[in-house]
């Protein structure tokens, strides 16, 4: 199937997931309790946010719908600070993607509200550690760089690399070279990390259902690369401006008035 047909399929179920889980919410049915519906909002927008890169080259577009993945995620977490229940497997903070997209909209305050509420113990029925050490590592190193935290941040990485027990972690490598502002270092790290990323993606039994879609969406742009730019950029890390599967278009200049917190819910404006 071209991979506009796979997108143009990806843009309508997403459209129709994302008007279902507002439904939810209205409703406040089971899937709202859960806190699930959110989460299904949240991802929606995230694809929806792909399609308008990759099929119309919006970047206007990707960065809207990032900021209302990000603010569906704010929004579910205010809650249940405020005693909303929820399943834990949908507060880990390998959950955390909209923060991701937060960063790669050029949003570091909203991620940062998103940092604040986040997980910061790893749930081990739901997450291996060191994937919650990487999303636990960056939302502490946004909130110290940002004057929010003081979270032991090399402690963070020892740690990280005990887990791995000898083991290699490219994502590692990159956040150490991130917390100690060394640019070469992190730009070899991004490199790699691409790079095994691709291999991944091209390892994807080919097929005309989800992995298709997979490899379309995600595998097309590295949101996690976007951010981890975006961070270096805050560092005042010199980086290069585009690499496989990060494309320039992507990278949306920081400062951009983002939506308004309650439009992710609001479908007349989606596409």
């Amino acid at each position: 199937m071209p991979s506009s047909s796979v997108l143009e399929t990806v843009r309508d179920d997403s459209l129709f997931g994302l008007e279902e889980s507002v439904r939810a919410i209205q409703r406040h049915d089971a899937l709202e309790q859960s806190g699930q519906a959110y989460v299904v909002a949240a991802t929606c927008h995230r694809r929806l946010a792909l399609c308008a890169l990759l099929v119309d080259a919006r970047p206007d577009r990707f960065s809207a719908h990032l900021c209302h993945s990000a603010h569906a995620r704010l929004h579910f977490l205010q809650l249940v600070a405020g005693g909303h229940g929820a399943e834990p497997r949908f507060l880990c903070a390998t959950q955390e993607f909209p923060f991701i997209d937060a960063l790669v909209a050029g949003q570091p305050d909203l991620a940062v509200g998103i940092a604040r509420q986040a997980a910061r113990r790893h749930d081990p029925d739901f997450e291996y550690e060191d994937d919650f050490l990487l999303h636990h590592f960056l939302h502490q190193f946004l909130l110290t760089e940002r004057g929010s935290g003081s979270a032991d941040l090399p402690a963070l990485l020892e740690r990280w690399e005990a887990v791995l027990e000898g083991g290699s972690d490219t994502y590692l490598d990159a956040c150490r070279a991130l917390l100690h502002r060394r640019a070469h270092a992190f730009d070899e790290a991004l490199q790699a990390t691409v790079d095994a990323r691709l291999l991944r993606f091209q390892k994807l039994p080919r097929d005309s259902g989800p992995n298709d879609e997979q490899r379309k969406t995600e595998g097309a742009v590295f949101m996690m690369g976007l951010a981890l730019l975006r961070l270096a950029e805050l560092r005042g890390m010199d980086t290069r401006r585009e690499y496989p599967t990060l494309p320039s278009l992507a990278r949306v200049p920081a400062g951009r008035p983002a939506p308004l917190p309650s439009a992710w819910m609001s479908l007349g404006l989606m596409d």
